[in-house]
């Protein structure tokens, strides 16, 4: 029995070595994996040089609006759809119908210079190498910029720059327009700027002169000046720190000009951070990048834990709801019989209220030999209105009677009269007619004859 049980004993830790053993290569496979994949994403020297070459002598302040928006390259082709759709609008016009947009406002400012938004969107590679290694590592790709600015100036180059004021603080080379209300876009040939090119292995992105460059001085061709507004002055390299720093507080409402000392050193300044939801989906190069801008974002559970997470709500909900149909179902009864008692209490009072009425009210006594003669008395004086009544109607039946008789008797009277009593009249007429002697005037007439 004691030799199997130190058998096992031994068999045991043996298993648990072998375990742990087996998970700590996992690991360090895994994490040599992450390194490596690390590495192959992150632009070594000469790769970010040869990126940077052709916007690495652009003003400051444009050069910060096309780090910010590289790393933004879906809401990038949507605004120079946009300004494709929009061509024929007035610089005034796209920057008011452009606030309604829901892009960054370094894409928003870069819609003054449609020409860099295009050269954007078409080379996609380009944008999205510059967009990573500014996201990986801010400082490093403000130090490569200042290294080619410095490769520039020793190559006798910038002292040729028109257009641009080129300022120099100890070691660090800064950009500015000549007029802030005026931005030039500079073009040069990046193979002969920068004198010779150190990195032979990489040769520097190159960009076709295109043919709306017009002007020329030394190596670089200037086209149309940009008037832009103050709006646009609202980010700048914090070069001894190196990092971008924005002002975005009222910088709408800001009237004039500011430099790039001011927006640094304002107590609103702050430094630039990169805002997932204008990346719009588009995937991260790195593990360490999705793990800092999507690692706070809550863990998506699977369909079943949601579901039955569903169920419990619906279940929940349906227990409060029959629960508070109960006790409405009880308020109601509370409040019916309530009022039924209300109703009671009000009848049984006014009830009490009659009775103590009645008993208290002093009833007249009753004398039936005065109701007696008034009730004879109206007997009556009723008597004798029905017999005047009778004598009125007796007299005016007998008073209608006699005119009855008088009209009939009349009657009788006409028709019962004797045809002969006209005869004697007639014969008067035609005696008197034949009969009469002449008047005087046949007589006068007679005589004329």
């Amino acid at each position: 029995m004691y030799f199997h049980s130190t058998v096992l004993k031994h068999l045991a830790i043996i298993g648990i070595f072998l375990l742990s053993t087996t998970l700590f290569t996992t690991t360090a496979f895994s994490a040599s994996l992450d390194a490596e994949e690390e590495q192959a994403f992150v632009l070594s020297e000469a790769e970010l040089a040869q990126t940077l070459a052709p916007i690495a002598l652009y003003p400051d302040t444009l050069l910060t609006h096309i780090l910010i928006a590289s790393t933004y390259p879906i809401e990038v082709i949507e605004a120079e759809r946009w300004l494709n759709k929009n061509s024929q609008l007035t610089a005034a016009q796209v920057e008011k119908k452009a606030q309604k947009k829901d892009w960054d406002a370094s894409i928003k400012a870069l819609l003054a210079f449609p020409r860099v938004i295009t050269k954007l969107s078409e080379d996609l590679t380009w944008m999205q190498k510059l967009g990573d290694a500014f996201l990986q590592d801010e400082a490093r790709v403000l130090a490569s910029i200042q290294t080619l600015r410095q490769q520039a100036e020793q190559a006798g180059n910038l002292a040729n720059m028109d257009n641009v004021k080129v300022i120099k603080e100890q070691k660090i080379i800064i950009i500015e327009p000549a007029q802030p209300e005026i931005i030039y876009v500079p073009y040069y040939d990046t193979r002969v700027v920068y004198g010779r090119w150190h990195w032979s292995h990489y040769p520097p992105v190159y960009w076709r002169n295109p043919n709306y460059y017009a002007t020329h001085y030394g190596h670089f061709y200037w086209g149309h000046g940009v008037h832009i507004s103050s709006h646009f002055y609202f980010s700048a390299f914090h070069w001894h720190n190196r990092h971008v720093v924005v002002n975005h507080y009222n910088h709408s409402n800001r009237h004039g000009y500011h430099s790039r000392k001011k927006i640094v050193t304002s107590h609103s300044a702050k430094r630039w951070s990169h805002q997932p939801k204008h990346r719009r989906g588009v995937a991260y190069n790195s593990s360490r990048l999705k793990q800092k801008y999507y690692g706070s974002r809550p863990i998506v559970r699977s369909t079943n834990t949601y579901k039955s997470n569903v169920h419990r709500n619906n279940a929940h909900k349906n227990r409060t709801y029959k629960n508070n149909n109960h006790q409405n179902k009880a308020i109601y009864q509370n409040k019916v019989v309530r009022s039924a008692n209300i109703n009671k209490a009000k009848v049984h009072n006014s009830n009490a209220r009659n009775s103590h009425a009645l008993n208290s009210h002093k009833v007249k006594q009753h004398n039936p030999n005065k109701y007696q003669a008034k009730y004879q008395v109206s007997n009556q004086t009723k008597k004798q209105y029905r017999y005047k009544q009778v004598k009125h109607k007796q007299a005016k039946q007998a008073v209608q009677s006699k005119q009855v008789y008088r009209t009939a008797t009349n009657k009788k009277a006409v028709y019962n009269r004797s045809v002969t009593r006209s005869s004697p009249k007639q014969q008067v007429r035609q005696s008197s007619r034949h009969s009469a002697p002449p008047t005087r005037h046949h007589q006068s007439k007679k005589r004329i004859n």
